[in-house]
């Protein structure tokens, strides 16, 4: 029904091209739009909002529309023809242009996007993620996890509390960095919501930017767009935590689990009294 809805209010002939975990994408041309449509389709309200207010400061001229369709949120894109960027291809060149990347995304986005903002302290967020994992198989390490950094939370708290906040892109990889024509950009915003810089680091170092000197070409990169403070070994490790959690959440509603076994990988940092970065 929302198929043949879409294809009549846009003169359009979308087929659905995947389906992840109940976010079906479509694709299709359009007449009232001449021209090519990638159609995004969201269950949950908070991600449709976060790809369709990012999208409408980010890309302009990639966003076309929105539509809520009884209990579904359906954000209509502009379809392009976009290249993946190759893993094999990470160098200290390109570290410093995800860099500016990232940068450039934070600072385009300053005050101009609304997306989801959970002001409560940062102890109080980890608390609610572990009472959310109870009876899960992630239970017991999430809440051992959280009593380790117990010395650290209000230290962590005043730290989260004072530093800037930006919209996070919420998913910063290698699979949602594309080359489109002669330059690199960011897709896929329905995780964005407000917070420090650096949480958009923590997954991209842990899995993808390793290498201490590639970090840091990447923080080079970063500097030249956005201004950057490494948060203290404290806050570090609460926010690793949070990271760990999430994926942790993820992963019980998504059975492919697609992180593997960051999540666990990330724990055990905590339990060895380390963070991502040195200070």
């Amino acid at each position: 029904m929302l198929i043949d809805f879409l294809n009549d209010y846009y003169q359009a002939d979308l087929k659905k091209i995947h389906d992840v975990a109940g976010n079906q994408h479509l694709v299709g041309n359009s007449k009232v739009f001449h021209g090519a449509l990638f159609v995004k389709i969201f269950k949950e309200k908070d991600m449709f909002y976060a790809e369709q207010h990012v999208n409408q400061v980010y890309a302009p001229d990639v966003y076309l529309d929105s539509v809520i369709f009884e209990d579904n949120y359906v954000v209509t894109l502009r379809n392009r023809h976009l290249k993946e960027f190759d893993s094999a291809e990470i160098n200290e060149r390109s570290a410093f242009e995800f860099g500016k990347l990232l940068g450039d995304f934070h600072k385009r986005l300053a005050e101009k996007v609304s997306v989801v903002d959970d002001t409560s302290p940062l102890s109080s967020q980890l608390k609610k993620q572990v009472e959310r994992l109870k009876g899960t198989v992630y239970a017991q390490s999430a809440a051992d996890s959280l009593a380790l950094l117990a010395a650290d939370l209000e230290a962590a708290d005043n730290e989260f509390e004072q530093l800037p906040k930006v919209v996070l892109h919420g998913d910063f990889s290698i699979r949602n960095i594309m080359h489109y024509h002669d330059r690199l950009i960011l897709i896929d915003f329905e995780r964005s919501h407000m917070g420090v810089s650096y949480q958009d680091f923590i997954k991209f170092f842990y899995n993808e930017i390793k290498a201490p000197r590639l970090r840091q070409k990447f923080l080079d990169g970063y500097e030249t767009e956005h201004d950057f403070e490494i948060p203290s070994h404290a806050l570090q490790r609460c926010l690793l935590l949070q990271c760990a959690l999430d994926i942790c959440e993820y992963h019980l509603t998504h059975p492919k689990k697609k992180y593997g076994t960051m999540a666990q990988q990330m724990l055990g940092t905590i339990k060895n009294n380390d963070a991502v970065l040195t200070l």
